[in-house]
């Protein structure tokens, strides 16, 4: 399975840490002081809050995305479908193709890939002509 890794570089733009091809065993390991000043950097007007849990909690949901692009008129979604979670995102892909588009460059996923989302901006794209479906597992930590 591939799995793809974001992060926020010194800039603050959301880039592709790692893009790798893993086997069986551990495919993440989650300490959340990794990531508490990439959230403390985002601002609290631009998050998507709407889609964020409570601090310290997670949500958990198997989402349909649309061939075309992924925008909504929502409170921190741009007509691109960029938005910002202060959440660690754990997204493996269940059907489907799809593009997560960063900041710094883009990458394609396929059904059994896995991306770890560390609170970047970003947006899915389905450049297909088949709905693709995502299982999200979003996780605030406690401030």
């Amino acid at each position: 399975m591939k799995r793809v890794v974001t992060g926020v570089d010194e800039q603050g733009l959301s880039y592709i840490l790692s893009d790798d091809v893993v086997e069986e065993g551990v495919i993440w390991r989650y300490r959340p002081e990794h990531i508490r000043d990439w959230i403390a950097g985002i601002d609290p007007d631009a998050a998507a809050d709407q889609l964020e849990p409570p601090g310290g909690g997670a949500t958990w949901a198997q989402t349909t995305i649309a061939p075309g692009i992924s925008a909504a008129n929502r409170p921190g979604i741009d007509d691109r479908g960029f938005h910002t979670t202060r959440t660690i995102d754990f997204v493996y892909v269940l059907e489907g193709e799809l593009t997560l588009e960063l900041d710094r460059g883009k990458v394609e996923l396929q059904k059994g890939d896995f991306v770890v989302q560390q609170a970047t901006h970003h947006a899915w794209h389905n450049a297909s002509d088949e709905p693709a479906k995502i299982l999200a597992l979003m996780h605030k930590p406690s401030s």
